[in-house]
């Protein structure tokens, strides 16, 4: 057995060998055993596909990748707020239009209606999907009209441009067609109406439609509210929806303190849900606690400089606390002629929103938390330190952000094993500020802080591409100004 051991290694290795000196002296049309890969053409040809599902396919492509052109410094471009009411770019449309020319609207199996009314939507087909739910109408049964009913609502929420005016329009039809006891399916239909509404920018009507529902939960009985099903969608849906819009009340109370706005959530709670607001369902109105580090920078005055241990939030200013990691260096944006591109990030916008706010409002005082992970992107493992140093560098130097850094040093462990597994622990922070039992840190949260120290608002991912948070700021930021004024005059 050795023997025939030894005997294959030494053809394996001749053969090799050979393989190796043809590879170098021989012509490359001798080398007839060659495989190459040709890269394979994925420009769609709409003129081969054969169903609609392939269209369907190749226009999602399209609508989500676009054609992609040059990297730009994302942190120079603002949030495009109406995003979701800009057409698709005319080859969008014009592709779906050839692709789905030969769909007949009238044969199309009524199983299919949905998913083929999204695709004719970018095709601008609007007349030819209302034509399409009109057979669906007429042929379905009572008892599966308001499933099929919820789904064509979908699509138009979820059509670029948004059809607002239609949803609209079978928001009112819905609620017409609800039967008095169909409370859940009623505030069910009102929540995603306004829900679309505020992303698309109508915030008067989101905001009218919110104090709707409460009027709707004012009536019902304690009996009802701890109905499972109600108390489960309410708990879920109603409520953070509702107490997450600044309405003309909301405002107001917050006009006067943070507290009274914490009194507001907790009236909004309790005519929700039919009970006491639980003590720690949310951080509005309690004290910011001052955020943990090893590692204290600055740019206060345009130099990114390392300062030593000291309290970052200021009483008597409003506070915003920015927490931002080093993974976000890595996020850019890519110019499409597409509305979406794959690789595009909100990081560095919002990192641009940031930099507006300071320029509307310079007296806000901005504390940026991160911590480490033992690298910067692709570079070589760094000490803790020269990774802070560096951290701090790119969020206050390369992105200008004016304010101070603080910077937690990871602990970790490095699993037993051949790979030796290095497992980040959580942060001191990661324990003070939690949102719904979940931690802040990381992910462009925001904490804004008022000028007694007091948390006026908490924000996943940012609090730039939210109306309400704008409001409470602006609210905010006046009432401060106000106080300082009285102080100044002795009133």
């Amino acid at each position: 057995m050795k023997n025939y051991r030894k005997i294959l290694v030494k053809a394996g290795f001749f053969s090799g060998l050979l393989s190796l000196i043809a590879a170098i002296c021989l012509p490359v049309g001798q080398l007839s055993g060659q495989t190459t890969f040709s890269r394979p053409d994925t420009t769609p040809n709409y003129s081969t596909y054969k169903f609609v599902d392939e269209c369907i396919a190749a226009i999602e492509r399209l609508k989500e990748y676009g054609i992609v052109q040059d990297p730009v410094w994302e942190d120079t471009v603002s949030l495009d707020t109406m995003k979701l009411h800009r057409p698709l770019p005319a080859y969008v449309v014009e592709s779906a239009k050839v692709c789905l020319a030969d769909v007949n609207v009238d044969t199309i199996p009524l199983k299919d209606v949905h998913t083929i009314a999204s695709a004719l939507l970018v095709a601008n087909r609007d007349d030819d999907v209302e034509r399409m739910y009109r057979r669906l109408a007429d042929s379905i049964a009572a008892d599966s009209s308001r499933e099929n009913f919820m789904k064509m609502l979908q699509v138009y929420i979820q059509a670029v441009p948004v059809r607002l005016s239609k949803v609209i329009d079978l928001y009112h039809i819905g609620l017409a067609n609800l039967s008095p006891d169909s409370v859940v399916s009623n505030l069910m239909l009102r929540t995603v109406v306004a829900s679309v509404s505020t992303r698309s920018g109508d915030n008067r009507l989101a905001n009218s439609i919110a104090m709707e529902i409460i009027s709707i939960t004012d009536t019902l009985s304690p009996a009802y509210k701890n109905n499972s099903t109600y108390h489960g969608y309410a708990e879920a849906l109603i409520f953070p929806f509702v107490s997450s819009l600044m309405t003309p009340v909301a405002e107001d109370s917050l006009a006067v303190s943070s507290d009274a706005y914490r009194d507001y959530l907790n009236g909004v709670w309790k005519s929700i849900m039919g009970e006491d607001a639980p003590d720690e369902n949310d951080p509005i109105g309690l004290v910011a606690p001052e955020p943990k580090g090893h590692f204290w920078y600055s740019n206060i005055d345009g130099e990114v400089r390392k300062i030593s241990e000291r309290p970052l939030l200021k009483k008597g200013k409003v506070n915003m606390i920015y927490f931002l990691q080093s993974g976000c260096h890595s996020r850019y944006y890519s110019v499409s002629v597409g509305r979406f591109n794959g690789r595009a990030s909100t990081c560095w916008q919002e990192i641009h929103k940031t930099k507006e706010i300071q320029k509307a409002y310079p007296d806000i005082n901005l504390v940026i938390v991160s911590n480490t992970f033992g690298t910067f992107g692709d570079a070589a493992p760094m000490e803790p330190e020269q990774e802070a140093d560096t951290i701090a560098k790119y969020f206050l130097g390369f992105h200008g952000l004016k304010g101070s850094h603080i910077i937690y040093q990871t602990e970790f462990i490095r699993l037993a094993g051949y790979d030796g597994r290095k497992v980040d622990s959580e942060t001191e922070n990661h324990d003070i500020y939690r949102y719904n039992g979940r931690p802040m840190v990381g992910d462009n949260n925001v904490i804004m802080v008022d000028e007694e120290g007091k948390i006026f608002h908490v924000g996943r991912n940012t609090m730039s591409s939210e109306y309400a948070a704008t409001v409470k700021l602006r609210t905010v930021m006046n009432r401060a100004a106000n106080k300082a004024v009285s102080v100044v005059s002795g009133k």
